[in-house]
């Protein structure tokens, strides 16, 4: 996932800040506007994810953001990249120094979260903590700054990445009577591919072409922005579904999967990674090449906008 400077983006879990309870947990304030329901739950993520926090001893929760913030905590020393994102804020105040600060939230992670990083720059010093996520990490940001008055003030920045919830009527039927599969590569036909994938392999057995239109079914829409792909040397799994739809999902790059359904419009969705092995499963098959490059190329890093 990349990572820039900047603000943090998206729907705010708590506009004002956290707000807090009479047990001195953080809470949202106000309710969601969410209109698609995992931007609900990442919502939910970002506030749970703030009262994992285990502030230092003696730290206080503000109930809203300091004034005057200290120098380098107006934003978060880092975002995600991801345009589908919920950021939620919250603020402590301790007489701790920074140091001490970053010592013991290390020392003591959040509930549920594994230390993955941090940093300084040009800005005050911050750690980072991943979270488990459906498909992807998100984090908690802690940031620690010196006030004027010798306090000092900890910014936390919970940040949870979402992924679109799929078009409606956007799933297929079961009215195809066979399934077919093949590998190709136009992009570097030098490449040479093992001849039971080049191979076009067709079932007419109900139960396997129910369970690739499952699989296609269960396919989510990828998160807009800018992320990190795999080098992409052409290699393509087409799925065809005769009178019902064609999917032609890349075995490199971004693993991106194009569902085409008959006589409608292409329609773009992640997990090509994980689509392309199991189908070829159901034909008795096994996927030679998790990278989707062939043997002896070598995977390199490439910055893909999706």
């Amino acid at each position: 996932m990349a990572v820039v400077s900047g603000a943090a983006v998206g729907a705010q879990a708590s506009p004002s800040g956290p707000a807090s309870s009479a047990s001195g947990s953080i809470v949202p304030a106000g309710s969601s506007t969410a209109n698609d329901p995992h931007e609900a739950a990442a919502q939910r993520e970002a506030v749970r994810m703030l009262a994992a926090f285990q502030a230092p001893p003696g730290a206080t929760l503000a109930a809203n953001q300091p004034d005057p913030l200290p120098s380098g905590l107006d934003r978060p020393p880092m975002k995600s990249a991801a345009e589908s994102q919920v950021a939620s804020v919250g603020w402590y105040e301790t007489s701790q120094s920074p140091d001490d600060v970053l010592a013991w939230v290390k020392a003591h992670p959040p509930t549920g979260s594994a230390l993955s990083g941090g940093g300084s720059g040009s800005g005050p010093g911050f750690v980072t903590f991943s979270f488990p996520g459906p498909g992807r990490a998100n984090w908690l940001i802690v940031t620690p700054q010196s006030a004027a008055d010798g306090r000092t003030i900890i910014r936390l920045d919970a940040s949870a990445v979402w992924t679109p919830s799929r078009p409606s009527g956007s799933t297929l039927g079961y009215t195809a009577t066979s399934v077919s599969v093949v590998t190709v590569n136009p992009m570097n036909p030098q490449f040479a591919l093992p001849a039971d994938e080049t191979a076009t392999h067709t079932s007419t057995d109900p139960a396997v072409v129910h369970q690739v239109v499952d699989l296609l079914n269960a396919l989510q829409p990828p998160v807009p922005g800018t992320k990190n792909c795999a080098a992409d040397m052409g290699i393509t799994v087409r799925i065809t579904l005769p009178g019902l739809a064609t999917a032609a999902a890349q075995a490199g790059g971004c693993g991106e999967v194009v569902i085409t359904p008959q006589g409608g419009a292409p329609e773009y969705y992640d997990g090509a990674a994980d689509l392309i092995p199991k189908v070829y499963t159901l034909f008795g098959v096994t996927w030679s090449r998790s990278t989707g490059l062939p043997p002896g190329i070598a995977r390199t890093g490439a910055a893909g906008t999706r």
